[in-house]
């Protein structure tokens, strides 16, 4: 509902599972952390390296080249090619360290080891994977397999994406496109060293079987804890079985917190990760039912859903929550933690929505994945809205829409076109010296990852639409709202475009009510519809610059309680606005061909 908030529905069966269970902290009984090795975990493996250069690709913590050195005596030169200069870096036993371009081998990394002499060198190697993620750059990159045993070559290639153009596996090259059609294709071990070519940068997020980071707040019984962390176990594998790929578990957290009180007071307390809210506006958010949310770190969510009997108020959310929030959290680390306005909602709330729809119906606790599909149908029919008019706000009906579109969407290009339209937006290093970052925009990236543009796409929804029952409501807003609409100009008169418009009910300084949001047009106009007899605060933000509404009109400095110019919706003002000289309009464009 939030800009990054993302409402969910239901999956599992329960499947128990031991976890190893311990303490955050010592002094506080209330907060408990579970961690998951991969399901079959190879810690380490005996290497023979033989005369001459080894390839060898490294899983574990960083390690320096010195340490690798005293590990294997009998190598003489370690070296690798770095894909972001194009070049090899090198050292050599007998230089000094300040004579060496490579100084640590970090995870994920393949290098050649030299060994010198004519007998073969036995070295045991740590294969406990540090991260699950590399970057591919455009070109050649030397990498190495962080994933599960015995992973077959089409599979791997599919967690790529389609920018993937030939990887090389013990000195054989495969072209794209792989399919497991192809005879005597390999399967990988973790710490097989790879040479991947792609035509993009791009983020690999491979399938390590290690759970992320599970984080309890508030009194949970260690039995409740175990049958939470095997549903996130269960969503974890029926990611990888479906998209070949898994989130980076050491940048991914699940927080599950038991109640209001125990979500605030680790918020009062300033630990980490944070809720992204500030302990009044988190209890407000969470007595409105916004109970679970993704962030950059991962996402956070009530147990409520797997609590006998379920206590009030709670939303039902257990397993078909984990999908939609952890969808999102793909979406973040493929793409590269964009802006929350960066793509419409519809294509980041209805991909997340749909992911939940290709759950197997054996997995879900109640219903099926056509019961919920048919339930969103009926609620489509229902509106006049049309699909490009879900951008930018936070309701229901984004989901809705949304579902549907990305549903087509799979059905022209394939379902890992969902997340591949993510990896089109990742950022690309560019110039001659490669000191530049440019990111795909959303229509570049939907037609990149769907073969058509948006407005092609748009019209065809349109038509699928007209073959549904005739709609009955403008939105599925409450039939109550009230219209507000304004303008907001530069000072010198000039439309305001590129921005967006957001309001929010408050109660004194408390969020009560859920943020609705537009883009202004071209003549710098908005309309909002809003909940009558409410208080309803107004900002603006336009690429990270972020005004609030005060008595002289949009201000940039960070206003405290009282300067705000709040909305009573019984007496709605003029809103004909005017921004401070020179506020948001900077803007640098460097255009590289």
């Amino acid at each position: 509902m939030l800009p990054t908030q993302f409402l969910i529905d239901h999956l599992s069966k329960r499947m128990a599972a031991l976890l190893v269970v311990g303490a955050l902290l010592a002094a506080l009984a209330t907060l408990n952390t579970i961690t998951q090795a991969a399901d079959t975990p190879p810690e380490k493996r005996t290497e023979t390296l033989h005369p001459g250069d080894n390839h060898i690709g490294w899983v574990a913590q960083p390690i320096t080249v010195n340490d690798l050195f005293k590990q294997i005596p009998q190598a003489s030169l370690i070296y690798t090619w770095d894909a972001i200069s194009r070049s090899f870096l090198s050292a050599k036993a007998d230089d000094p360290d300040d004579g060496r371009t490579l100084e640590t081998i970090e995870p994920g990394m393949a290098v050649n080891i030299r060994i010198d002499g004519r007998r073969t060198v036995k070295w045991e190697r740590p294969l406990t994977p540090a991260k699950g993620s590399l970057t591919l750059y455009s070109g050649v990159n030397w990498v190495t397999w962080l994933g599960r045993q015995d992973w077959p070559l089409d599979q791997v290639a599919r967690g790529i994406g389609t920018s993937l153009v030939s990887i090389t596996v013990n000195g054989q090259t495969w072209p794209t496109p792989l399919d497991n059609s192809i005879n005597n294709l390999p399967t990988l071990s973790r710490g097989d060293p790879l040479e991947v070519t792609v035509n993009r940068d791009l983020k690999w997020l491979q399938p390590t079987g290690i759970m992320p980071n599970i984080l309890f707040l508030g009194d949970i019984a260690e039995s409740l804890q175990e049958e939470i962390a095997a549903d996130v176990r269960r969503v974890r594998d029926f990611f990888t079985e479906t998209f070949a790929i898994e989130t980076d578990f050491s940048e991914s957290t699940v927080m599950i917190y038991k109640d209001f009180d125990a979500a605030v007071e680790h918020e009062r307390a300033g630990k980490q990760p944070s809720f992204g809210y500030n302990p009044e506006h988190l209890l407000g958010n969470l007595r409105q039912g916004r109970t679970a949310q993704a962030r950059h770190w991962g996402y956070w969510m009530s147990a409520c859903g797997w609590m006998s009997p379920m206590p009030e108020p709670c939303v039902g959310q257990t397993t078909e929550t984990l999908v939609h929030e952890w969808f999102h959290v793909f979406q973040s680390q493929l793409s590269g933690a964009l802006e929350p306005w960066a793509i419409p909602v519809w294509m980041n709330e209805g991909a997340a929505t749909w992911a939940e729809w290709q759950v197997p119906s054996e997995l879900l606790s109640a219903g099926t994945s056509e019961d919920a599909r048919q339930w969103r149908l009926q609620r489509v029919a229902q509106h006049t809205a049309p699909l490009e008019s879900a951008g930018y706000f936070y309701t229901g009906w984004n989901y809705d829409l949304g579902s549907f579109a990305v549903d087509q969407l799979a059905d022209l290009a394939g379902m890992d076109a969902a997340l591949e339209f993510n990896r089109q937006l990742y950022p690309q290093i560019v110039g001659s010296g490669r000191q530049w970052q440019q990111r795909s925009s959303f229509d570049e990236s939907f037609e990149a990852a769907f073969g058509l543009s948006t407005a092609t796409f748009y019209r065809r929804y349109a038509e699928w639409r007209d073959t549904l029952p005739a709609p009955t409501q403008r939105v599925n807003y409450d039939p109550r709202d009230i219209e507000i609409s304004g303008t907001l100009h530069h000072s010198d008169g000039t439309p305001a475009t590129g921005f967006i418009a957001l309001a929010e009910e408050y109660e004194g300084e408390i969020s009560v009510g859920i943020e609705r949001a537009t883009v202004l047009d071209e003549h710098g106009a908005f309309t909002l519809y809003l909940a009558p007899n409410t208080i309803q605060r107004f900002w603006f933000r336009r690429d990270g610059c972020i005004l609030e509404l005060s008595g002289d009109g949009p201000a940039v400095r960070r206003l405290q309680p009282g300067e705000h110019r709040d909305i009573d919706m019984r007496n709605i003002p003029d809103l004909d606005l005017t921004l401070p000289a020179g506020v948001c309009e900077n803007e640098i464009r460097i255009d590289i061909t």
